[in-house]
């Protein structure tokens, strides 16, 4: 309990003072808050390192300053890494317009399992293979792939693409493919 009142007597003494610093070096929004919360996390870590006192606050600027030094170099190294990719590539809408609406899709979705559902969603939505999706879900490559065949199978029923996925069945069959 005697570090808790130690850390908020500490907080509430330096807070603004800290605050300011960061202002006044251009941080506002997420950047203030994310620095804000750097430092003072530091310091209840350390909380034993924190000079009593009138070092105090040069202490926490310190940290502050730190941490400022690191989120201005992410920042520089972040622009750097985007002027070095191409461009996105445009891509043109479909030519011909979706005949299931966004309800229909978000009902199919709700209609399968958290398992299921985040699987697509992680395939489908976020660009990650099935390897990868698996990994992030705790699958097998082998498992992850069967449970999206079956999911999505089960979206097309739900969806009534069953007709479709039929039809584009017998054309690569007849086809040889």
């Amino acid at each position: 309990m005697e570090a808790e009142a130690r850390f908020r007597a500490l907080f509430e003494e330096t807070y603004p003072t800290v605050t300011r610093y960061a202002r006044h070096r251009g941080l506002s929004g997420h950047d203030l808050d994310d620095l804000l919360a750097a430092t003072y996390e530091v310091a209840w870590r350390r909380l034993e390192a924190v000079p009593a006192g009138e070092g105090t606050l040069p202490w926490l600027i310190t940290v502050a300053h730190n941490h400022l030094r690191n989120h201005r170099r992410r920042v520089v190294r972040d622009r750097a890494l985007l002027e070095r990719l191409p461009p996105p590539e445009h891509v043109p809408p479909p030519s011909e317009p979706v005949a299931v609406g966004w309800r229909d899709i978000r009902r199919a979705l709700d209609a399968l399992s958290d398992e299921d559902r985040e699987l697509v969603l992680l395939v489908a939505w976020d660009g990650l293979s099935p390897a990868q999706a698996a990994g992030v879900l705790g699958l097998t490559p082998a498992a992850a792939r069967t449970r999206l065949h079956r999911a999505r199978a089960r979206l097309a029923d739900l969806l009534g693409l069953e007709h479709d996925r039929a039809r584009r069945k017998e054309t690569v069959r007849r086809s040889g493919g």
